[in-house]
């Protein structure tokens, strides 16, 4: 979780829960792009980065090891687990940040598909299961996946798919964000997850953008037995590229920074400007955009500008599927949480309500 003294808010990204509970260690992950058994040892590693998903070094340690690999596809995923551990820490202003972007983005694009695979066909259902076997060979497996730190990290999926399959991945990849579509009716079954409450950010989106569907939701998250409170406040990410573009340009008399123009800016207090002004200077926000499986981040950032680190006691978010603003230029928003939690919340301006 970044802290609001670090200078690269932006590409770490904030998490809105609290010290992350240790992912299962049981390790099934079996197979590697040659669909042969993972040698022990990488199977160990593999199982330091699970129990511990926030520290860099396991994730290093397992780099190393494939260094040593006959394969080239190993060895670039070595350099690819370093470069994106060195772009996570890099300050804004550092300037090795093209160079290694550009190489991030090279080694993602050459073998994404075969660094997947092994997780792909983890989800793959039994032959016995044919109908949903046969969607499988014709449609994939999974939801959309974003890499960070090295790693799959980041889930987009629809909350029935992710249920039936990518659930799976909690237990063989550091998964920190997910972001569930269709999510409205489904929060019994999710809240029931207790793996879930391990991750940095969960964002449910609701079927439609209807007040009711948004109700929909807040009842099914009372039936799961959580805590319901509504925020308002606006919607970043619509107009985000030219509020920044105000915000890196220095003052002059002839040009004046006019960033009251922006509801996003005009509606932050002074932390949540200063997180905006640490956004605006930050190169990785460009690249978080350019790959749907990183839409988790991009909310978490959006809600870390109004909410700041009190969020680390929601377990989840909840949204409209397309974010409708009201007369003032805000979006609703509900926070989730488990009983007992979250009440410094309810003193944020942004709040509106406990609901449910």
């Amino acid at each position: 979780m970044c802290s609001e003294g670090e200078a690269n808010l932006g590409p770490v990204g904030p998490a809105f829960k609290g010290p992350a509970a240790a992912c299962r260690l049981r390790m099934d992950w079996t197979q590697s792009r040659h669909e042969s058994p993972m040698p022990s040892d990488d199977a160990a590693l593999l199982r330091a980065v699970l129990a511990d998903p926030d520290r860099d070094a396991p994730r290093a340690a397992y780099a190393a090891a494939l260094d040593s690999s006959p394969d080239p596809a190993d060895r670039d995923r070595a350099e690819f687990i370093r470069t994106q551990l060195e772009l996570a820490n890099l300050a804004p202003a550092d300037p090795k940040w093209p160079a290694l972007a550009l190489r991030e983005r090279s080694l993602l694009a050459r073998h994404r598909r075969t660094w997947e695979r092994p997780l792909r066909t983890l989800l793959r259902p039994p032959v016995s299961a044919f109908g949903r076997w046969l969607g499988s060979q014709l449609f994939g497996t999974g939801g959309t996946w974003a890499f960070r730190r090295g790693f799959v990290e980041n889930v987009l999926a629809p909350a029935p798919k992710f249920l039936a399959e990518d659930a799976r991945l909690l237990g063989h990849a550091p998964i920190r964000r997910v972001v569930l579509a269709h999510a409205s009716e489904h929060l019994p079954t999710l809240a029931a997850d207790p793996r879930l409450d391990a991750l940095k950010s969960l964002h449910l989106v609701a079927d439609m953008e209807t007040d009711e569907d948004l109700g929909l939701m807040i009842a099914s998250g009372c039936e799961a037995g959580l805590i319901v409170f509504e925020f308002r406040f606006p919607r970043l990410w619509e107009d985000a590229e030219d509020l920044f573009d105000v915000l890196r340009t220095p003052a002059s008399p002839d040009r004046p920074r006019e960033p009251e123009l922006f509801p996003a800016w005009a509606f932050a207090g002074p932390d949540g400007r200063r997180r905006l002004t640490s956004l605006a200077a930050s190169p990785r926000i460009d690249l978080l955009k350019e790959e749907p499986g990183h839409e988790g981040e991009l909310l978490a950032l959006n809600e870390w500008v109004y909410l700041g680190d009190a969020l680390d006691e929601a377990w989840a978010i909840g949204k409209g599927h397309q974010d409708l603003e009201d007369g003032d230029g805000r979006c609703r928003r509900l926070v989730f949480l488990r009983p007992g939690r979250g009440e410094s919340l309810k003193l944020s301006p942004y709040f509106h309500a406990e609901v449910g």
